[in-house]
């Protein structure tokens, strides 16, 4: 815009505009001399001034209207301006703390499955150990059901030995009391008590085997650990009381 324009009629003075020409001013005051004359001439004039000031008062304000809205649109402009450069700080602050969130993410989502991969050892190492419990479980059951068996054949060994010296007592009773006989003819069979299963009596044909003699019974290797009479009621032959030999299984 070259300036606002002013309210008065000084505008015909500006720099750069010619002066009117007088002739044409004559010429048209001519024109009009005829009817109204120069009287009319003015009032025309005037008039035609008045309106040229009335539209330059309105271009005027409204070239003021459009500055003030020029005006307002800079600032707006500059607002808006100041709004992107601080939202646009703002993102790429945000964008910042969501790479860190990220990477902080990723670290923990690792340590979660390095958490599972630990777990998932941890339960195979447990089972391990319940089955090796189980097993020394197992064994322990076993073991003690061996010793109670054991502890059931040594009461039934006792028992048998004491009904044994018993049965020696009272024959040892009778041979002092009865008078000597003939030697007898050594036996041409004997038996052989087993401690093997359980007790077995097995019968075996010529002497009885000495004491700590090795026999073998049914490819099992035995030792003989007492000798003495049949258990059997009124069986006068020899038996040997046989155990597994140390060495043997």
């Amino acid at each position: 815009m070259q300036g606002t324009p002013r309210g008065d009629r000084d505008w015909e003075h500006w720099p750069g505009r010619k002066p009117p020409d007088e002739r044409i001013r004559h010429r048209l005051r001519a024109l009009f001399a005829a009817t109204d004359g120069d009287a009319a001439v003015d009032a025309v004039i005037s008039e035609r001034g008045r309106e040229l000031e009335e539209q330059t008062e309105r271009l005027r304000q409204t070239i003021e209207s459009l500055e003030r809205r020029e005006e307002q649109a800079a600032r707006l402009r500059s607002a808006v301006e100041e709004m992107l450069r601080h939202g646009s700080a703002e993102l790429d602050e945000r964008q910042a703390e969501l790479a860190a969130l990220a990477i902080e993410l990723r670290a923990r989502e690792e340590a979660v499955r390095q958490q599972e991969r630990d777990a998932s050892l941890r339960k195979q190492e447990l089972g391990a150990v319940e089955l090796r419990r189980a097993a020394v479980e197992r064994r322990e059951e076993t073991a003690t059901e061996r010793e109670a068996a054991l502890e059931q054949a040594a009461a039934d060994v006792r028992d048998r030995e004491l009904e044994l010296a018993e049965r020696e007592r009272s024959a040892a009773v009778v041979s002092d009391l009865a008078p000597p006989a003939a030697p007898k003819p050594e036996a041409a069979t004997h038996l052989l008590y087993v401690a093997r299963d359980g007790w077995q009596l097995v019968e075996r044909d010529g002497p009885v085997p000495a004491l700590d003699a090795a026999v073998d019974v049914d490819g099992v290797p035995l030792v003989v650990t007492r000798v003495g009479p049949s258990p059997l009621p009124g069986d006068p032959r020899p038996c040997a009381y046989l155990e597994p030999a140390r060495g043997a299984a």
